[in-house]
């Protein structure tokens, strides 16, 4: 196999978006260079395999640093990932505060359901 032809055959693929038969492709592939390793990665972020996808561009970048196609998939996809973190964050941070009405209400309602299980009754309604 020629890897020039091979990744170019890949990049076709990609272009078609047939990320699954290109990343099957390129498991077929012997040479693991630094194109081998950024065309895998972002195939297998495609095909949904995202941490051997951020592993694969992460070690692309890492080989050839000077590479502005390895680098700017890497940022964009740290960029991708840090803005997930920040946005699961603040969802988090919103939901354990001061847990809204939803959570006051099941707050009272085990209360009474305890209450009911000592033969009182907090809330008579229930």
């Amino acid at each position: 196999m020629n890897s020039r032809e091979d990744y170019l055959r890949v990049r076709n693929m990609m272009d078609k978006g047939q990320f699954r038969s290109a990343y099957d492709y390129l498991q077929n592939v012997e040479d693991n260079s630094a194109e081998w390793y950024y065309l895998t990665g972002m195939c297998a972020m495609e095909v949904g395999y995202y941490d051997q996808g951020e592993d694969y561009i992460k070690r692309a970048k890492f080989m050839d640093p000077s590479n502005g196609e390895y680098n700017r998939a890497f940022n964009n996809m740290s960029n991708q990932r840090n803005n997930y973190n920040y946005r699961v964050n603040q969802y988090n941070r919103s939901r354990g505060n001061n847990g809204g009405c939803c959570d006051m209400l099941c707050k009272l309602y085990m209360c009474d359901c305890c209450c009911e299980c000592m033969g009182g009754d907090l809330i008579p309604c229930c």
